[in-house]
């Protein structure tokens, strides 16, 4: 074992034994950390090995452990039930439904699961046994092909559809294309779905903040773990041996099987510094692959947990641990005669986003030698563009791989215990400096004490206003779909008095229209990469030395503000973008009062009158010549408009 870790090559007698005594220390390490509770801070990675045989009516395979955990976790979910009902009824949701979902997520919180990354199966049967306020837990059927089929009706969503060949990597086409240019003509129906399904598994990123339905258990998640959360919904026809070749997620993921069933197989991930130019979270995607016959024998992988999934029940799969889904049920007799096998499976997942949002210790390190000015000699990777989860990263002891690549505590983010926060963020400071002390001590120690700190408070900053936008944007979902129920109430007497057995389709109004999810969801997005982009410069803006090599020039001229789109002087004739019932399109301005009251022409010739400047956003800054009006500088930074204009200086020069 411990030679299959190293380098090929000869092993002095000294040094087996040397590295034997330490592998003896870090046993008894792991087993004393099972006994005293450890730093929050301080990862740990603890996995499942033993597979033993659930005689449960599902008859499916999981480790003895899982069983445990799942004990650990009903008897918390019981313990904050009353938390968890007042939380569904403040925000108007069903306690049986979101209410559940909040307890889950807040006892996986409280149990500190996402960090001891071991997965664990749930049986809608031990959450019924709850009593939840008296009513059946609502997790079966609680989004199936109907709420699908209405929710493509009332909006313009877009899906993907993944392969299905086990020897190949992941890779994801889209399921419609517009088949011309009116709205009808663009968007995907239902139709669509269906035909993809005889393909592969449809896919829909973010279905939580796009159909209103998904918000509630969206909303509930990121609430109960104080963490900017999202839920994926994944669709499979039954019957398909391969619905998802093997693959690791860069999130922890809790499914919820919906309707119909799936057949998982979760395995331990492979060794990163077999193929370190891979990212562990990303393996088994696009061009990379892991074939399913070489994960145990080749790769090394050793299978944790074999299940399947019924309506209601629920399983958690830590970051970068491969899995692949099946709808053909094993043939072991009952699982086969279950009615929910011949039903189209419909699961959610939810996605804990750490490493996404950069709320991990390696991201935290990477920040904090960028905002010293330190160059990582020990792992590289500094720039943008570069993926801080390959390479030398992947080449580190195990040990401190692990504790590099750790998600930050759950609960770091909570603004409302300024108390518990201080203690956290002294906390996290204390482990990344050593952390990454024990990554490379000479780029370490570059680093004053003081930036670790502002380092970690910058993160949280930005995890604060990351889990703000989702909370927002889970909400306008909400909300629409309680307008929508109003709609349909309105106009349900005229479905009555139809005599089509056929459902009338839903008219789009031009209000309506307004309000569709790929305008409603997108200033949230913009949000979001403005709070990444806000960090990101930060970062580069560098007290010891500059790793960037910025232009002294540059760095002492005038800031543009942050919000100059929509502050800045504009003029008669400039190409704005204007506020259409929230939802910004292109427009020409036709009158401007004193920088506050103006008038536009939209490109589809439609006119507008009296918006404030507030409802205008500039593309490029007013300075900008005639002959560069073409460009679209409302994605760049501040920092990026100032080079801009420079060299448009220069080339005027």
């Amino acid at each position: 074992l411990i030679r299959r870790q190293l380098p090929y090559g000869t092993m002095r007698k000294e040094t087996t034994l040397a590295i034997l005594l330490l592998f003896l220390q870090e046993s008894v390490l792991a087993f004393v950390s099972q006994t005293i509770q450890r730093p929050s801070g301080f990862a740990t990675l603890r996995r499942t090995a033993t597979i033993a045989k659930n005689d449960e009516a599902s008859s499916q395979s999981s480790s003895s452990s899982s069983s445990t955990d799942s004990n650990s976790i009903l008897d918390c979910m019981s313990a904050v039930k009353t938390q968890a009902v007042d939380y569904a009824n403040q925000f108007g949701l069903d306690p049986s439904t979101e209410g559940a979902f909040y307890a889950l997520f807040l006892a996986i919180r409280l149990q500190d699961f996402v960090r001891q990354q071991k997965p664990f199966v749930l049986r809608h049967e031990q959450v019924q046994k709850l009593a939840w306020g008296g009513d059946d837990v609502a997790w079966p059927g609680f989004f199936g092909m109907d709420h699908l089929e209405q929710a493509l009706e009332d909006d313009f969503l877009d899906a993907a559809r993944g392969s299905t060949n086990n020897r190949e990597g992941w890779k994801i086409t889209d399921v419609s294309v517009p088949r011309g240019e009116s709205f009808e003509e663009a968007r995907m129906t239902f139709d669509d779905v269906q035909s993809a399904l005889e393909k592969g598994t449809v896919i829909f990123n973010a279905a939580g903040a796009h159909i209103p339905k998904l918000a509630g258990p969206t909303l509930a998640c990121s609430d109960a773990t104080w963490l900017p959360c999202a839920l994926n919904l994944y669709i499979t026809a039954a019957g398909k041996r391969t619905s998802a070749p093997p693959h690791t997620d860069k999130q922890d993921v809790v499914v919820i099987q919906s309707t119909g069933s799936k057949h998982w197989k979760v395995y331990s991930p492979p060794n990163p510094a077999d193929k370190p130019q891979a990212e562990m979270f990303a393996r088994g995607k696009m061009d990379d692959s892991l074939p399913l016959y070489l994960m145990e024998s080749d790769l090394g992988c050793e299978l944790l947990l074999e299940t399947s999934l019924y309506p209601g029940d629920v399983l958690f799969i830590p970051a970068a641990f491969p899995h692949t889904t099946s709808t053909i049920p094993p043939k072991d007799g009952q699982a086969e005669s279950h009615p929910a096998t011949q039903d189209t499976s419909v699961h959610l997942t939810m996605g804990f986003d750490h490493h996404i949002w950069e709320l991990d210790y390696l991201s935290v390190r990477r920040l904090a030698l960028r905002r010293a000015g330190v160059t990582d000699t020990a792992l590289g990777r500094m720039k943008d563009e570069e993926n801080p989860y390959t390479g030398a990263c992947n080449e580190l002891p195990d040990a401190v791989r692990k504790n590099l690549f750790a998600e930050l505590p759950l609960g770091l983010l909570n603004d409302e215990d300024s108390g518990n926060a201080e203690t956290m963020i002294e906390e996290v400071t204390r482990d990344v400096e050593r952390i990454s002390f024990t990554v490379d001590e000479n780029t370490a120690s570059q680093v004053p004490r003081s930036v670790w700190r502002e380092t970690v408070e910058r993160v949280r900053q930005q995890g604060i206003g990351l889990l703000d936008v989702h909370r927002d944007m889970y909400l306008a979902a909400l909300e629409e779909g309680r307008a929508r129920e109003q709609e349909e109430a309105m106009t349900a007497h005229v479905k009555d008095e139809s005599s089509s057995t056929q459902q009338p389709k839903v008219v789009m109004t031009p209000e309506r229209l307004q309000r569709l999810s790929l305008f409603r969801v997108k200033r949230f997005f913009d949000s979001i990469d403005e709070i990444k982009n806000n960090l990101r410069e930060w970062s580069y803006e560098c007290g010891a030395g500059d790793v960037k090599g910025s232009d002294p020039a540059e760095a002492s001229s005038a800031e543009l503000v942050a919000d100059w789109a929509f502050t800045m002087p504009v003029k008669v004739g400039d190409q704005v973008e204007a506020d259409l019932g929230g939802a910004f399109f292109p427009a020409t301005v036709t009158r401007a009062v004193n920088n506050q009251i103006f008038d536009v022409q939209y490109f589809d010739g439609d006119r507008d009158s009296n918006l404030s400047r507030a409802q205008i956003k500039l593309l490029v800054p007013p300075s900008t010549s005639e002959s560069e009006s073409d460009v679209d500088a409302s994605s760049m930074t501040p920092k990026q408009l100032k080079r801009w204009r420079k060299q448009q200086e220069k080339l005027k020069g």
